[in-house]
């Protein structure tokens, strides 16, 4: 729903609207610059290692240098300090680093000895529940913006079409306020931002999701992106997906792929194999053939839940995670 340019009737016992501040920007965000133990572990390493491939090129052979000091017993720079492993790592990190000016990192590193492991499930984990947080006070703010109150003990379900990013509100019987509450998130990109958040919060028991689901919702937007047309809209005439003028989006998409000079050509013989294939089915099959990925999530107590999922990351719904590192620690 559009915001209307008449204020529209609110019921005073839930919500006040006036004119909203700042309404043409889009509040909710599906990426908050979260940085994880991974990200502050890389940023240790190439300080790191930026500063000893400096002291390496100070001698007049680097490279043997590097050499002597983790391989050379009798070197007075041997790191007799390090395991073999740990001079393994670091021997062969400095060689790339001279080499190249980089190096991929590893864990096992003798930097991060005193550290505790990284666990990639709890780290995942622990990025989504962040994510929640920042939407949740994001939420807010929008809520704010439009002077919205939510009523005390709300328990509503969000519900967001993934062909037009129009958002729903079930769950209440005011329904001058589910109004309200639908035009505040289908303002700018905010249901396209929670939608992409849903999916990035999915875990693989989510009932929600199925891999054909995705796929058709992959490729829509592809096909949007590319054409500026949703598959949605079109016609299927011989197991095609056709404009109103009987144009072949595929080929369409065919042409703007190849007028962008940003797709090299290898990636385009990839695009155009892969949403060919998928698109030749598609139109064969039917465009309802395959459910739409309509994704929902439950608001309560001023967080946003997940649905049809055993994972949680609600607020007050992530001691999951905690045991789950509890559990990774003591393997």
């Amino acid at each position: 729903m559009n915001i209307s340019s008449n204020p529209p009737f609110v019921s005073t016992n839930t919500a006040t609207k006036t004119t909203p501040i700042e309404k043409d920007t889009t509040v909710i965000q599906s990426r908050n610059g979260y940085e994880s133990e991974s990200d502050r572990r890389r940023q240790l390493h190439t300080e790191h290692y930026q500063k000893v491939t400096a002291q390496n090129k100070m001698f007049q052979d680097p490279k043997q240098h590097i050499i002597d000091k983790y391989h050379n017993p009798l070197s007075s720079y041997f790191r007799h300090d390090l395991t073999a492993q740990e001079r393994d790592i670091a021997s062969s990190t400095e060689l790339t680093w001279l080499r190249a000016g980089k190096a991929n990192m590893s864990h096992l590193d003798a930097i991060f000895r005193d550290k505790p492991p990284i666990y990639d499930d709890v780290e995942v984990a622990t990025k989504k529940a962040f994510n929640r947080q920042q939407i949740n006070g994001q939420f807010q703010q929008l809520l704010s913006q439009y002077q919205l109150t939510m009523p005390k003990d709300a328990k509503l379900t969000f519900t967001i079409d993934p062909n037009t990013y129009k958002l729903g509100v079930s769950g209440t019987k005011d329904s001058d306020f589910a109004r309200l509450l639908e035009e505040a998130l289908n303002s700018e990109n905010n249901a396209k931002q929670l939608f992409a958040h849903i999916i990035k919060s999915r875990s693989d028991d989510s009932t929600q999701f199925t891999q054909k689901k995705y796929d058709k919702y992959n490729l829509v937007r592809e096909i949007q992106n590319v054409t500026g047309y949703n598959l949605k809209d079109l016609q299927v005439v011989d197991n095609k997906f056709v404009t109103k003028d009987g144009t072949d989006i595929f080929e369409i998409y065919q042409n703007n792929l190849k007028k962008n000079s940003y797709v090299s050509d290898w990636e385009r013989g990839v695009r155009n194999s892969h949403y060919g294939s998928q698109l030749a089915d598609l139109a064969k099959q039917g465009f309802d053939s395959i459910p739409d990925l309509i994704l929902s999530i439950d608001y309560e107590n001023g967080s946003f839940h997940d649905v049809g999922q055993r994972e949680n990351y609600g607020t007050g719904r992530t001691d999951w995670i905690e045991q789950l590192r509890t559990h990774r620690s003591s393997i």
